[in-house]
């Protein structure tokens, strides 16, 4: 039986991301000065394109390896091109074009949408429907005897008929019934009107928004288009990006919607609030495109001005986001201490002739000279979690130290991040293993060097103290479950 969608849930506040509203608010700060950016201009006209080519390859209107997404990113959407790398027949490669571009028309009417102040309305949606299936003119449908056969698609209306599918298991997802859908939508838009007059952060009026709408599923296809569609208008109209869900996402994002179809829209929020903060980053790490100032005094003016817009408080915002460094690194030091006393009490039980088991703990702090160690673990481990490090402004580790029969580390690393300072700070985690010489040597060659959390830990200057280090906890505590467990995988090896 189909459920009625409902209205956010009450503990709404709690689903927001604190970490993406510290970080808008310091993309809002800054992006003033990269308004006249060219390379602002290029970044976003290259999620634009992104945005385009993704929401095709999640419903698999095509698909093809992230490579000729890249290719495609550079050069732009061209048959030859998906004919070529892609490995489609030169018709269906213009098929797939004309689809992509549709969907390039889909994200420029949001940007102008958003630029309008128009609210969003019933009429908006379908109008956005029959645009995204220009190029679409037939839908699968399975027949009664469970033949799947090719019918018309009915663009820019509701659907007529049910289109429930049917799961691997042999049961039916529910969607809205057709004669319900004009309601459920009249519902929905007016929720939505009214989350917006409240402040619903943008990643849980999103999220929200995007879970009812694919719940109610109002067209015969193009659903989930028009839902990544949505929430990405609730971006812009917050001063953000195209949420763009990529294909590696796929499973985490329909397990997300599958957990918000049981009442728990939290997972959901968090893919949504990562791909944001993603794309902050990026925003943020871009520096002003001098190559095309010929003139010599043109580049002086226009260094000397950028110095004078930062120097009245870039100070002051360094202090502050170096002084919660500091604490996380506290927080951080005692809980390896923690770690490392009940390692070592339980180490103690295992007795072998000759062999003393141990857990040991260093640390430096960013003004130690030693603060310098593990350069090549932490630019690995950047490169695998897909940031730039930089050690140059910022930098401190804490070390635990478990030895066996062979050393293993756990490395937990604070400092900057992307080429700029643009006020934001991460830190990392990554083990490796010692291979020693013999037991009396203090160093030996790293080995197995990996990643110790799904994601960097991201704070900055305008986050509020206590909530950043009560996230802090949070991610430490998933970083010793991973890491601890790859220290027992190692054991067996």
């Amino acid at each position: 039986m189909y459920k009625f969608i409902e209205n956010l849930p009450p503990n709404w506040p709690d689903l927001a991301q604190a970490e993406l509203t510290s970080l808008r608010q310091v993309w809002l700060e800054r992006k003033g000065a990269l308004a006249e950016s060219k390379a602002l201009g290029v970044f976003v006209q290259r999620l634009r394109r992104e945005w385009a080519i993704e929401t095709g390859i999640i419903e698999r209107l095509y698909t093809w390896d992230r490579g000729v997404t890249e290719l495609l990113l550079e050069q732009g959407i061209e048959a030859s091109l998906i004919a070529k790398r892609g490995g489609l027949r030169r018709e269906e490669a213009e098929r797939v074009t004309a689809l992509i571009r549709d969907q390039e028309g889909i994200i420029e009417g949001l940007f102008e949408f958003v630029k309008g102040q128009i609210s969003l309305s019933e009429h908006y949606i379908r109008s956005m429907h029959k645009e995204f299936t220009t190029h679409q003119d037939s839908v699968e449908a399975l027949t009664t005897d469970g033949k799947l056969i090719q019918v018309p698609l009915v663009k820019g209306e509701y659907k007529r008929l049910p289109n429930n599918p049917r799961r691997p298991d042999g049961t039916m997802h529910e969607y809205c019934p057709p004669e319900l859908v004009k309601d459920e939508m009249e519902r929905l838009i007016g929720w939505y009107l009214d989350g917006e007059s409240h402040a619903v952060p943008p990643d849980v009026l999103s999220a929200w928004l995007h879970h009812r709408f694919a719940r109610i599923h109002p067209f015969q296809d193009g659903n989930g288009r028009i839902a990544r569609a949505l929430a990405t208008l609730v971006f812009l109209k917050h001063d953000l990006f195209p949420l763009v869900i990529r294909d590696a996402d796929r499973t985490a994002y329909i397990e997300a919607l599958e957990n918000a179809d049981r009442g728990d829209l939290l997972p959901l929020v968090k893919i949504f609030a990562r791909r944001q903060k993603d794309a902050i980053l990026q925003a943020l790490g871009i520096e002003r495109d001098l190559q095309k100032l010929t003139v010599p005094n043109e580049i002086v003016s226009s260094a000397i001005q950028s110095l004078k817009s930062r120097a009245a408080n870039v100070r002051s915002q360094w202090e502050q986001v170096y002084e919660l460094a500091r604490k996380l690194h506290g927080d951080a030091v005692e809980r390896v201490h923690e770690v490392a006393s009940l390692l070592k009490t339980e180490l103690q039980q295992v007795k072998l002739p000759g062999v003393q088991y141990n857990a040991t703990t260093a640390e430096a702090r960013s003004e130690e000279e030693k603060s310098q160690y593990y350069y090549i673990q932490i630019v690995k481990a950047a490169k695998e979690l897909g940031y730039y490090a930089n050690r140059t402004w910022y930098r401190s580790w804490v070390l635990l130290d478990i030895r066996t029969t062979e050393r293993f580390e756990l490395l937990i690393s604070f400092h900057g991040v992307g080429h700029e300072f643009q006020g934001v700070l991460v830190a990392s985690a990554m083990t490796f293993r010692r291979l020693l010489s013999d037991e009396e040597t203090k160093h030996g060659e790293i080995v197995d060097a990996q990643p110790a959390c799904t994601e960097v830990f991201q704070f900055n200057y305008a986050e509020k103290r206590d909530e950043t280090r009560d996230r802090f906890r949070g991610w430490l505590t998933e970083v010793f479950a991973i890491a601890l467990e790859q220290w027992r995988r190692s054991l067996e090896s």
